[in-house]
């Protein structure tokens, strides 16, 4: 149906793309451009999750210290106790961050799970 193209229109082509790329040569870097900001915006993006979630393991750790502290006449027993705890579990969060193990989390493209099994079997 179509007609393969000639050695003229090959090189008509050619020479369009390289006449529309001297007179417009900011195309090129408004996409390296975009794609540079992308990537900064994501790093930022990642690493406001990373501080937001060790701010917020130990202000739950901290809190339900006081709480318990307070609730049983402890000076700061559970509260050390606790915030140590939500450090710790804030650690943890960063580490799964970090290493990618929730961010394929749920089904994939092809209908399968991280276990690989499909959700409709």
């Amino acid at each position: 149906m179509g007609h393969a193209p000639s050695g003229d229109e090959e090189s008509f082509e050619r020479r369009l793309k390289k006449a529309r790329a001297k007179l417009d040569p900011r195309s090129d870097m408004a996409a390296d451009a975009v794609e540079t900001e992308s990537d900064t915006s994501s790093l930022l993006g990642l690493a406001l999750r990373i501080g937001t979630d060790m701010v917020a393991g130990l202000a739950v750790g901290v809190a339900v210290g006081y709480g318990l502290d307070r609730w049983l006449g402890y000076r700061a027993l559970f509260l050390v106790i606790f915030a140590l705890l939500g450090f710790a579990a804030g650690m943890m969060n960063v580490w799964r961050i970090v290493n990618g193990s929730d961010m394929g989390s749920g089904p994939k493209g092809d209908g399968r799970s991280q276990r690989g099994s499909r959700i409709d079997d």
